[in-house]
C-alpha cells in the first residue's frame, strides 16, 4: 500500500511539473534585440528602418524591412532612429505613437538619421500623443510617400 501511495504521489508531482512547464517558459523575459552598427558604418541603403535604445545609435537596435503594427521589444524604447530605405516609391516612414498605426504620427524622410529623438515631437493634430516627444514613444510604423 505504501508503495502504491508513493507511486501515486510521484506521478501527480511529475504531471504537475509537466503542465506547469509551459507557463514558466512564457513568463521568461524576451531576449533584447541585438546591437546594430549605426549610419556611419552602413553606407548604402538596405531597405530597413532602424531604432536604437540609446542616443547616437548605441546599444540594442530593432530593424524592419516592412511595416510593423507593433514594435514588440522596441515599443516605446527608441532613442535613435534611421530610415535607410531604398530610394523610390514608399521610401519614407510614418512613425506612430500607438500600436496598430494609431495615435499621433510623424514622418521620417528617406535617408534621415535622428541620433536623439528627444529633440523631435509627434506632429500637432495627428491624434492621441500629438506634441509628445518621439523618444521612448514610438509603437508602430508604415512605409509611405511623404510630400
Amino acid at each position: 500500500m505504501r508503495t502504491l501511495r508513493t507511486f501515486m504521489v510521484s506521478t501527480a508531482v511529475a504531471a504537475l511539473a509537466v503542465t506547469a512547464a509551459p507557463f514558466a517558459a512564457q513568463a521568461a523575459e524576451p531576449a533584447p534585440p541585438p546591437t546594430v552598427a549605426g549610419p556611419d558604418s552602413i553606407k548604402a541603403p538596405d531597405g530597413n528602418l532602424y531604432a536604437w535604445y540609446h542616443l547616437n545609435y548605441q546599444g540594442p537596435a530593432c530593424t524592419w524591412a516592412g511595416n510593423s503594427s507593433n514594435w514588440g521589444s522596441c515599443k516605446n524604447q527608441a532613442t535613435s532612429l534611421w530610415n535607410n530605405g531604398y530610394p523610390g516609391n514608399l521610401d519614407d516612414v510614418w512613425v506612430y505613437w500607438g500600436s496598430g498605426y494609431t495615435g499621433a504620427g510623424r514622418g521620417v524622410y528617406n535617408g534621415v538619421a535622428l541620433p536623439d529623438l528627444r529633440q523631435y515631437t509627434f506632429d500637432a493634430g495627428t491624434g492621441r500623443g500629438a506634441g509628445e516627444q518621439l523618444n521612448d514613444n514610438i509603437a508602430s510604423h508604415r512605409w509611405v510617400n511623404l510630400p
